[in-house]
């Protein structure tokens, strides 16, 4: 039988967090109700509400993706063709200073690690090396615990 979930009001912070397991780490529905211990209705709400598919295209788009669709549209521009649509429709051009700009603020933002990531190698090296230095391990830790701090706060900006 099927345990009875208590409903209780959602933060800012779960929803984040339920976004963040969705789009970064690739969570189903499902697992990330039995982590949260939600309702899976709640969790697929969440998902159409914030439009978590969205994003996790954003994710799967990487640099090399984004540098080759540049370099397609470079190409097109040099040959003084024009931009068309999935149908063939013509299509105003890219502003090339403008898309220059978003890709400089993408390359500059793509060499900063995120909390998420630097918390996830932490929690991974702390693990690997309670195998090799336990003592070691457990003094590292509260170094790891306030660079993580220091990393939050960078990204909030305080």
């Amino acid at each position: 039988m099927a345990k009875k979930r208590t409903v209780k009001r959602a933060t800012q912070a779960e929803i984040s967090h339920a976004e963040t397991l969705f789009c970064e780490k690739k969570w189903t529905p499902e697992a990330i109700a039995e982590a949260l211990d939600r309702d899976i209705k709640t969790i697929y709400a969440w998902r159409d509400k914030y439009m978590w598919e969205e994003t996790r295209d954003l994710f799967d788009t990487g640099p090399t993706e984004l540098k080759k669709i540049l370099l397609k549209e470079a190409v097109r521009i040099a040959k003084g063709e024009t931009r068309k649509d999935d149908d063939g429709n013509e299509v105003k051009g890219l502003d090339a200073d403008s898309l220059s700009k978003v890709m400089k603020a993408y390359d500059y933002m793509s060499q900063k690690a995120s909390p998420s990531v630097v918390r996830d190698v932490l929690m991974e090296f702390d693990s690997w090396l309670s195998t090799q230095e336990p003592k070691l391990a457990a003094e590292m830790t509260q170094y790891h615990k306030m660079f993580l701090i220091y990393k939050i706060q960078q990204e909030s900006g305080n």
